[in-house]
Parts: C-alpha cells; structure tokens; sequence
C-alpha cells in the first residue's frame, strides 16, 4: 500500500508540472492547478489504480486516451509507452536496481522518468553519479514515500544526471529531507530546463546554490510547502528570464518575502515574469509592492494576514489578468491601492472582512470593466465580506448602476445582494 501512496504522489507532481507549463497570457486562471489531493482515478496497463489531483482533469483524460506495453523490459520498474514517448516509473525500488534497469535497457530517449527510490541501510535515499546512464530524458521526477515520519532524507550527487542535462525540460522533487544536499551542481548546465519544482519537502537552503548561471532556459520556479526558504539568499536568476514564480506555503515572512523579490527584481527576470504566485503564507501582513515587474498581470497573494492595502499598492504595467486577495483578514483599502489597465481582469476579494465598497478604490476599475463588450469584462468578486448598507454605497446603487455587473456576489446587511438594492432608498445619501 505504501508503494502505491507513493507512485501517487510523484505521479500527481509529473502531471501537475506538466499542467502548469501553458503561457499565462493564454489560459483562465486555474485555481486548483496547484491542488495535488487525489481527485480521479484511472486504471494504467497493469490494472493498478492511479489517482490524480484535481485542476489537471482535462490534461489526464488526453494522456490516457493511448497507452501501450513498452518495447523492452523495465521491470521491476513500470513502463508504458504513450503519445508523448517512453514514461518509466520507479516506487519503492532499491537504487542499485534502477541503476541496473537502465544500464540494460537500450533506448536512449525516454519521455518520462518517475523515482521514488526505497531507502538504503541509513535510511535516506542516495541516488549515485549516473544513475540514468545513457539515457535522455525529457521530464524527470524525484519523490520519497508520502507517509514517511519524519521525511527521508535524498541526496544527489552532482554527476546523477549527466548524460541528460542537455535534454531534461522538467525536473521535480516531492515530499523529501533535503538537509544533506548541500548544493544543486546536479542541475549544472541543465541548459534546456525550462520547469523547476520543489514540493512537499524539507530544509531546502541549497536552492541558495542554483547553477542559474548554466540554466538559460528556466522559465518557471515552483517551490510549495517547503522549509528552509525564509532565510536563504535568494539566487540570482540571470540570465534566466523567468515567466511564472509561485512560493507557496513555505512560511515566508514579510522580510523574507521582500528579500526574494529584490533578488528577482534586480535579474533579468524584472522584465520577464508574468505570474506571481505568494499565496498560503499565512504569515504575510504586507502586500509586496510589484512595480518593477514590467509584464507581471497575474498577482496572488491570497490566504495570508494582511488586514490594510496602502494607496499604489497594486500597480501593474500590463493589462490585469488576475489579483488574488482572498482570505486575507483585508478589512480596509485605501483610495489609489488599484492602478493600471484592469479592464478584463479577475480582483477576488472573497471571504475578507471589508465593511465598506468604496468609489475611491472601485469605481475607475469598474468602469474600465463595464466598457468592455458584454459579458467580456472583467468583475471584482465579493463573496463572503459583511458590507454595510449605508450611504457609503450610494455612489455604486443610485449613481453607476451600470457598474453593478462587474461586481460578483456583492452582498450587504448579511443577506441583500447588491444588483437588489433600490436606488431611490439612497435619495437622500
């Protein structure tokens, strides 16, 4: 059971990083496309059961419309053959035997490879130089089990992955102890990386050591629910030019949060990335200015502790794709806090505590989404805030009803919507 906990697990990882590899400039934001609890379950070729997380449902049932046996003997890996090219998985193996499949094995290129090595006598998993071998490959995913208390520790020697640092596109670590990995020299001269993932694991300060340098391609950086990240020196990303950041759960505060975002910012990513993801800190009372991102339209900074956003607190450079505020404690905003082009863009304010609906911070943003063609636009959403009824709302009810549907769950006095609300009650307002 605990081996099928695991290919799970690192299965959900590969699909996921798959997932999240569209331009954001083409896609609806997707709020589950970082949710790697089982959400589906299919059969493979085996028989076994495979359950796969939610947000990634439309990419599964493509991968798994044509699945056949491979051409050589991968056990006791997995191995299936599919659309995209050979995908081998390795769960609960010793790391001398995959060595050994793959030292036996003779096709060079292969899609996907999946490990979750079983651990040595030492109980950590170490994975040698060469594990690989000759092998090329596109995708690669390194988990330990799920259910391991505490996390096993995984160390990588800087030559695992030698023959195929010019190949590999993704490369993924789930739920691991990372405390005796010093460096990451064994992503030196990944000259093709373009995905980079660390989920799920622990006492991850080697990211320090980043051979960005070597890694030219690198465009998106996921580092969710990790330890190790709040006092780290952040990398240098150049001369990456990095599209998409998301730090995720990894119990950053403001300091730390800043600290990243100077690094970022004085990189050649300033004027790159498009998707800021620093959501589920819980531990963030300030929303981080993000002025000197030249192209950042995507902005999520949602389940944190951030109770005031200051006036020019949110200006953006390109058109507003997405601000994510939600469940943040947000009880009052200042006029100004909203600046740019938000025309078509998705403001979530759910489940805060906003008393008042303001013209000095809303009504320039709806107008600018109300002018779109009908049903194009895009809306401010307010569920779950306990607006007041008052006067305050005047502007908004008697005085730009045309606004009203760009605003999403408006709801006040606990339960009058506010498209319900009848203007002349505010004549004398």
């Amino acid at each position: 059971m605990q081996a099928f906990q695991s290919i799970f697990q690192v299965l959900a990882l590969g699909l996921l990083l798959t997932a999240v590899l569209a331009d954001p400039q083409q896609r609806k934001y997707d709020t589950n496309v970082d949710d790697v609890r089982p959400g589906m379950t299919f059969s493979n070729n085996k028989g076994a059961s495979r359950h796969f997380p939610k947000g990634i449902h439309r990419l599964i049932e493509t991968n798994t419309k044509q699945r056949a046996a491979c051409p050589e003997d991968y056990s006791p890996c997995l191995c299936e053959l599919t659309t995209n090219g050979i995908e081998v998985t390795c769960v609960d193996i010793p790391v001398a035997d995959i060595a050994n499949v793959f030292y036996r094995t003779r096709n060079i290129d292969l899609y996907q490879v999946v490990l979750t090595a079983s651990a040595s006598a030492t109980g950590t998993v170490d994975l040698p130089a060469d594990l690989l071998k000759d092998k090329r490959v596109e995708h690669i995913y390194l988990g330990c089990p799920a259910n391991a208390s505490p996390k096993l520790g995984l160390t990588i020697a800087s030559s695992t992955f030698e023959f195929t640092r010019f190949n590999t596109t993704v490369f993924g670590i789930l739920n691991c102890d990372l405390a005796g990995q010093t460096d990451m020299q064994y992503l030196n001269d990944f000259s093709v990386l373009n995905t980079l993932r660390v989920d799920d694991s622990n006492n991850i300060e080697a990211i320090a050591t980043l051979p960005t340098s070597t890694m030219p391609a690198l465009k998106r950086l996921f580092i969710v629910n990790c330890t190790g990240l709040e006092n780290v020196v952040f990398p240098d990303l150049t001369p990456a030019r990095l599209i998409r950041l998301h730090l995720q759960g990894n119990g950053l505060t403001d300091a730390a949060v800043n600290s990243i975002l100077v690094s970022v910012a004085s990189s050649s990513s300033s004027s790159s990335l498009q998707e800021l993801i620093l959501a589920n800190e819980y531990t963030m009372t300030k929303v981080p200015r993000i002025g000197a991102f030249s192209k950042l339209g995507w902005y999520d900074v949602s389940s944190n502790a951030i109770p005031f956003i200051s006036q020019s607190n949110l200006v953006f450079n390109v058109p507003v794709n997405l601000v994510g505020l939600k469940n943040i404690g947000l009880t009052a905003i200042e006029g100004g806090a909203f600046l740019g082009n938000y025309a078509n863009a998705e403001v979530n304010l759910e489940d805060n505590k906003l008393t008042e609906f303001r013209a000095d911070v809303f009504k320039s943003m709806l107008q600018q989404m109300a002018a779109q063609p009908a049903g194009s636009g895009g809306q401010v959403i307010l569920t779950g805030n306990p607006f007041d009824c008052g006067c305050p709302l005047a502007w908004l009810i008697r005085d730009n009803p045309a606004l009203l549907p760009s605003v999403k769950n408006g709801v006040c006095g606990g339960f009058f919507r506010f498209e319900d609300l009848n203007p002349d009650s505010y004549a004398n307002c």
